[in-house]
C-alpha cells in the first residue's frame, strides 16, 4: 500500500546535512558579533591608547609588513614625475600614517557621539544641497578615496531628506557588516551597487541625495579615459549616465584635512545643474580635474593601495 506519511519523509542524510550548515551559520553569525564587540569595544578606549595603536598600525603597515608598499611607491613615482626619489620616499611615510589615523578614525565612528562627531567634522556648505532639494531636484554626490571618506557618515544630520551611499559589498562578510554599522548610524541608507541603478530610476520622483566613491578602477574596459595624474586612466561613468537618465545636479565632495587641529573640512562644489547639456564625459572629467585638485594639494591623503592602473597595463 501506498505510504503518504513516509514519501514525505527527508532523506536522513540529506536532514544532517541541513543541520550541520544551519549549525555553522549560527557559530559564524556568533562569531561576528563577538568580534563586533571586541572591536567596539576598542573604539571606546581614551584617546591617548588610541593614539598609540594608531602609531602600531603605522609601523606594522610601513615598517613591519610594508602593506602594498610597491604598489605605493609605483603610483606616487608616475603621479609625480618630477619628484625626487627623496621627496616620493616622505609622501610615501606621511601616507602611510594617514592610513594609520584612517583605519583610528574609521572604527571610532562605531561609538562617537553625534556632538564629538560634529566637531571632529565641519559640513561648510549644505544648504548647497538643500537648495537643490527645494527646487525638487536629486543630487548626485561624488569624490574619491581621498581624506576620510567615510566621515560623510554625519551628512543626513545636517539635511532635511534622505541620503543613500552606494557600495561595493567586501568579499568578507564581517568587514560588510562593521562597514555597514558605521555608514548607517547616522541615518545614511545603503545602496549595494548592483541595486543602484533600479532604485534611482524607481524612486526618481522622490528627490534623495545619493553619494558615489568614484575613483576606483574598472573591473572591465572602462568606456571613457582621461589624463588623471600624468597618466591615462579609466574612470567609473555610471555616476554621469544617471544624472543625465534622472536630470539629477552633480556635486562633487572635497573632504581636506584641517590646517590647526584633528579633524576634517568636507566643501561641495557644483559640477553642473543641466547634466543632459553636457557634453558626454564631461562630468566625469570635470570630477577628475576636482579630485586631482585636491591629490596634488595634499597627495598623502590619497588611497595610493589602489592598483588604479594595473588593468589598463594588463
Amino acid at each position: 500500500m501506498y505510504d503518504a506519511a513516509n514519501s514525505m519523509k527527508r532523506p536522513a542524510g540529506l536532514a544532517h546535512h541541513e543541520m550541520k550548515d544551519t549549525t555553522v551559520v549560527r557559530r559564524r553569525n556568533l562569531l561576528y558579533e563577538l568580534l563586533f564587540v571586541l572591536v567596539y569595544l576598542v573604539s571606546l578606549l581614551p584617546a591617548g591608547m588610541l593614539k598609540i595603536l594608531q602609531k602600531l598600525l603605522y609601523w606594522s603597515l610601513y615598517k613591519v609588513t610594508r602593506y602594498r608598499y610597491d604598489v605605493v611607491v609605483q603610483n606616487l613615482s608616475r603621479s609625480f614625475p618630477r619628484r625626487s626619489y627623496r621627496q616620493i620616499q616622505a609622501i610615501t611615510r606621511l601616507f602611510y600614517r594617514h592610513l594609520g589615523e584612517l583605519l583610528i578614525e574609521t572604527l571610532q565612528l562605531l561609538s562617537i557621539s553625534e556632538e564629538a562627531h560634529r566637531k571632529q567634522v565641519n559640513i561648510h556648505n549644505p544648504e548647497v544641497l538643500e537648495h537643490c532639494h527645494q527646487e525638487g531636484r536629486n543630487i548626485i554626490i561624488v569624490l574619491g578615496h581621498y581624506g576620510n571618506w567615510e566621515c560623510l557618515n554625519i551628512l543626513p544630520k545636517y539635511l532635511s531628506f534622505d541620503v543613500y551611499a552606494v557600495y561595493k559589498p567586501e568579499p568578507s562578510q564581517f568587514i560588510n557588516k562593521l562597514l555597514y554599522r558605521i555608514r548607517s548610524r547616522f541615518g545614511i541608507k545603503l545602496l549595494a551597487i548592483n541595486e543602484t541603478a533600479r532604485f534611482m530610476l524607481s524612486h526618481r520622483d522622490h528627490p534623495n541625495a545619493y553619494i558615489f566613491i568614484a575613483d576606483q578602477s574598472p573591473s572591465v574596459r572602462p568606456k571613457y579615459e582621461t589624463d588623471f595624474l600624468h597618466q591615462l586612466t579609466g574612470l567609473f561613468t555610471g555616476a554621469e549616465q544617471l544624472a543625465k537618465s534622472l536630470d539629477a545636479v552633480v556635486i562633487y565632495a572635497s573632504v581636506r584635512k584641517r590646517t590647526t587641529g584633528r579633524g576634517w573640512d568636507v566643501y561641495f562644489s557644483l559640477i553642473t545643474e543641466d547634466p543632459a547639456d553636457v557634453e558626454s564625459y564631461e562630468i566625469t572629467r570635470t570630477f577628475a580635474w576636482y579630485l586631482e585638485h585636491d591629490i596634488m594639494h595634499a597627495p598623502e591623503y590619497w588611497l595610493w593601495t589602489h592598483k588604479q592602473w594595473e588593468r589598463r597595463e594588463s
